[in-house]
This record gives C-alpha cells, sequence and structure tokens, in this order.
C-alpha cells in the first residue's frame, strides 16, 4: 500500500458485463485538490463513485488514510458528496440544511449551532442563515450545498460537476470560493468535470481520462502546454494534429512537403500557432467566426481541415475565400504517442 491519502489500486469498475474502468492506479497526497477530467463516458464519475461507496468494485482496493474501504459502506467512509444538482430540502433554512446530517448525529445543539455557523462563514452565507433556498440564486444554493458537506468534516470532499448548472460569471465565482475554501480547511478534494477550464483553474493536478484509463496525469501547466498523446493534445486545444514522416505532412487523400524534418510521427498545432496570409500551403475558407480577441477559421485543405485563429485586428476571410497558411516548426508539438 501506497503512502498517499487516497490510494486507488488496480481498480477495476463495471456496470453489469459492461467494464468501464478496466484498471485504475491513482494515489492522491493528503490537502491536494485532483480534477477528474475527460469527455462523457470517460469513467471521472464511476470513479468517483466507487471512492464514494457508491459502487462495489470488480476487483482492485481502495485506501482512505490508511485504511482498506474497499468493502466499507459509504456511510462509514468519512466522504463528502457535493453534486451537479444541490439536493437541497427546500422547506428547510440555510441553517437548517446545513445542520441536517449533524442531526442525524444526535450532537448537542449547542456543538450544531457553533458547526454550522463556522461553515456558513467558510462560504460566506452567514448573513443567509434564515433564507430558504428558493430565496437564494444558483451560486448561493451551490455554496449552502458546499457548506452542508463540510459541516460533516469529512476526510475527502468529492464534487461531480457542481458548477455546471451555474452561468459563466457565477461559475467563475464558485471555482475563486473553491479555491479558498480548499486552501483554507486544507480539505483533500476529487473534482469531477468534462470542462478543461476549470480543472485548469482549479487543480493541483489533473487526471485525464479516456475510456477508462488515464490518459495523462499532472500539473495544469503540464497537461495545457506538453500534452503527450493525440487525444491529450486534442482536448487541451491543438486542434491541428497531423501525421508526419520526415519532411512530409500526410493527408487523408494527400501528402505534401512540410518545410522542415521531423523525427516524431505526430505533430500538432494550437489554431493560433497557425501563420496566416503566408506560407505553402492552401485552402478555402469553409468557416469563420469573431471570437473577441481573435478571428477563428476552419480551412479546407488538400491534407485535410485545418483551424486557425488570427488577431481580431489582422485582415479578415470570407467563407469562400481562397487562404494561404503555413505550419511553423518552433510552434509545433510533437506527440510520444
Amino acid at each position: 500500500m501506497s503512502n498517499a491519502f487516497v490510494s486507488l489500486q488496480k481498480l477495476s469498475l463495471a456496470y453489469g458485463s459492461n467494464i468501464v474502468v478496466p484498471e485504475l492506479d491513482l494515489d492522491i497526497v493528503e490537502g491536494e485538490l485532483i480534477a477528474l477530467l475527460g469527455p462523457s463516458g470517460c469513467g471521472k464519475t464511476t470513479t468517483m463513485r466507487a471512492i464514494a461507496g457508491l459502487m462495489a468494485p470488480q476487483s482492485g482496493r481502495i485506501y482512505i488514510d490508511g485504511i482498506d474501504m474497499t468493502r466499507m459502506p459509504a456511510n462509514k467512509r468519512g466522504i463528502g458528496l457535493v453534486f451537479q444538482s444541490y439536493a437541497l430540502f427546500p422547506h428547510l433554512t440555510t441553517f437548517e440544511n446545513a445542520a441536517f446530517g449533524l442531526r442525524l448525529k444526535k450532537l448537542p445543539q449547542a456543538e450544531i449551532t457553533q458547526i454550522v455557523e463556522r461553515g456558513l462563514r467558510a462560504v460566506g452565507l452567514d448573513r443567509l442563515a434564515d433564507r430558504k433556498p428558493a430565496e437564494m440564486s444558483g451560486g448561493q444554493q451551490q455554496r449552502l450545498s458546499l457548506a452542508r458537506s463540510l459541516v460533516m468534516q469529512p476526510k475527502v470532499l468529492l464534487l461531480d460537476e457542481p458548477l455546471s448548472n451555474l452561468d459563466a460569471r457565477l461559475r467563475l465565482e464558485m471555482r475563486a470560493e473553491l479555491q479558498r475554501v480548499q486552501k483554507e480547511t486544507g480539505i483533500t478534494m476529487v473534482f469531477v468535470t468534462h470542462d478543461q477550464s476549470e480543472a485548469l483553474a482549479l487543480a493541483d493536478r489533473i487526471v485525464l481520462m479516456n475510456n477508462g484509463i488515464i490518459e495523462q496525469i499532472g500539473t495544469p501547466d503540464e497537461l495545457y502546454g506538453a500534452p503527450k498523446t493525440k487525444f491529450a493534445a486534442d482536448f487541451f486545444g491543438f486542434e491541428n494534429i497531423f501525421e508526419v514522416e520526415g519532411n512530409t505532412i500526410k493527408g487523408a487523400a494527400q501528402s505534401l512537403p512540410l518545410g522542415f524534418e521531423s523525427t516524431s510521427k505526430y505533430l500538432a498545432w494550437r489554431p493560433g500557432a497557425i501563420d496566416v496570409g503566408v506560407g505553402n500551403f492552401s485552402g478555402i475558407v469553409r468557416g469563420s467566426a469573431f471570437a473577441g480577441e481573435q478571428r477563428e477559421y476552419i480551412i479546407e485543405s488538400k491534407i485535410g481541415q485545418v483551424h486557425a485563429a488570427t488577431p481580431a485586428a489582422d485582415p479578415s476571410y470570407k467563407i469562400g475565400e481562397e487562404i494561404v497558411f503555413d505550419f511553423p516548426q518552433d510552434h509545433s508539438l510533437p506527440l510520444a504517442r
């Protein structure tokens, strides 16, 4: 067994005969905020459910704080859960929603009051203790859902897509709130999301999952700046991924001279790295979109579809217009696989 606070060892998870996670090994350090990131169906929520004790693994072990929790009931694991749906009691006040779990533990009223008041202060809701959920904004309801878990003093807090029901402004506010609460309390958090921007903004480390396996794990800087595989590169914005052989770039129907020699089998470029208006490649603009500080293009070329982006102040190209472009060597990312 490892010295990690949460350790998943050769964990295999399935729904009936459908194996969702074939074999997963993951160590989480105490006080760390880990993001399980990936598209729908990649196994991230299933992994979270196994940690919580909401599903039994086919094989493998789950350790929390040095204790084997693999067959331990969910209510004995010391796990806090915050879901996408807030699941608040509409007839209870903020205070009573937060106190609900503590009352089930039959703690003295004075202790409940002290713990709940501290928990509501931690999420900035101490002045709304008498309000009911219908009288609160979506962000306030989500903070109450967070407080309800925190007052139970869990060993690990699991959050399953908790920000997906919020609008863009509230999501930004709640990201900052989660970071603040996590740093102040030192609680170990596992944050499940399909949104790369959330994972990059929040996590100490990101676990990128694909078809039930860990595609890559590392800091936000590492995954954003140096993805190692085609899947990871595409997920983090390297939308132009091509097979290369020597100084030739291969398309679906045609191969063309690349202009430089490569020892990697695959090279990737972000849209903003494509040189537009210069170069030896040409194509037809099939899509054009203004995106604030930049203009985004989809170009149909002899080697396939190319995604490019230019500063909004640069000359623009219309749909159907021919455009020249290039793949600069100094902005290319070699991929290991």
